[in-house]
């Protein structure tokens, strides 16, 4: 029997993860083409006695369709990486890039369709199919309300194996004082805020050094909230769902920065000919990734946020209650 009693359900997450990583790979294709309909128009269209790709507005959302691109091209060159060299652990790259190039090809398809204006909406544009068909990648391969607490409760088993490790070690702390004052340590810098020593400088291209203190920041920041949220959840974080969204979220965030920062190195230590805007497509996506990441993080831990949460609960159980709106009209129909 083939892999063997028990090991039919790895086989199944081999499937899912190649299913993941091929639509990464294909979606990278899907926002090239929104971008190509929506430049296409923008060079074209004149407005105010202007080609509307001069204005700010414009720019703006070519931009950020540019960075969704980048991102999510990146993320599939470093999952292929993964694969090339043999790792068979990768469900959770795998995960995060099936979730953020399907929820990003529907992003830069939609302001592909607004950029376009109502010629979008016409089946001669293109992008009113690719609009379309879109919908259903954040339903397939895993729903990406599933993979995102995937993500953050397959990350917390890691972290909740090393808190084990150090309250084993305490049990005999002269027997095992390496683990003891190394976990210790590095756990007291985090609660006082201080670096444990997470450093990109050594990797990333010195253009982007700034980028490279962002995403070692935001590593350092995800490890010490999720280890807060252990504490103070221990097993039931299992039932803290909006918690866990925003963890997911973070951690994301967080592996887009490592991929771009990664692919933009190269590019300028190769002098490739679009290295300035690679560098300048990483440098925002780090410093906007970053703040999101802070926002997510402080969230999961934040005493008012649990108590909203507590409000949307309740909010969302009356709405089930009556099958529907709560409130009265206000001209009372």
């Amino acid at each position: 029997m083939y892999p063997g009693v028990g090991g039919g359900f790895k086989v199944a997450m081999n499937i899912l993860n190649n299913g993941r990583f091929g639509m990464v790979a294909a979606l990278a294709g899907t926002i090239r083409y929104s971008i190509h309909k929506a430049v296409d128009h923008a060079a074209q269209r004149l407005q105010f006695g202007k080609k509307i790709h001069e204005f700010g507005a414009m720019q703006e959302k070519i931009a950020q369709m540019a960075i969704r691109h980048y991102v999510t091209e990146s993320m599939a060159y470093m999952i292929s990486g993964n694969m090339d060299a043999g790792f068979k652990d990768f469900q959770i790259e795998a995960a995060i890039g099936k979730i953020y190039a399907s929820e990003s090809a529907w992003f830069c398809a939609d302001e592909a369709v607004q950029i376009m204006g109502g010629m979008g909406y016409m089946r001669a544009s293109g992008i009113e199919r690719v609009v379309r068909d879109l919908r259903i990648f954040r339903i397939f391969e895993g729903t990406n309300d599933i993979l995102r607490l995937f993500i953050a409760m397959t990350g917390m088993q890691y972290a909740s194996g090393d808190l084990k490790e150090i309250q084993k070690a305490l049990k005999n702390p002269v027997g095992n004082l390496g683990t003891v004052m190394g976990m210790g340590t590095k756990m007291m810098k985090r609660r006082m805020g201080l670096s444990t020593g997470v450093s990109l400088q050594s990797v990333v291209h010195p253009d982007l050094s700034t980028a490279g203190n962002q995403t070692a920041q935001a590593i350092e920041k995800f490890g010490a909230t999720v280890e807060q949220l252990l504490m103070k959840y221990k097993k039931s974080i299992i039932d803290e769902q909006m918690v866990l969204n925003r963890v997911a979220d973070a951690a994301i965030d967080i592996y887009g920065m490592v991929s771009v920062l990664s692919r933009a190195s190269r590019s300028l230590k190769n002098n490739s000919p679009s290295a300035q805007t690679e560098s300048h497509m990483c440098q925002v996506f780090c410093e906007e990734a970053s703040l999101r990441v802070d926002n997510n993080l402080a969230i999961s831990t934040s005493g008012a946020a649990h108590k909203r949460f507590e409000k949307m609960t309740a909010i969302s159980n009356h709405v089930v209650q009556a099958g529907g709106i709560v409130q009265e009209h206000p001209l009372g129909f």
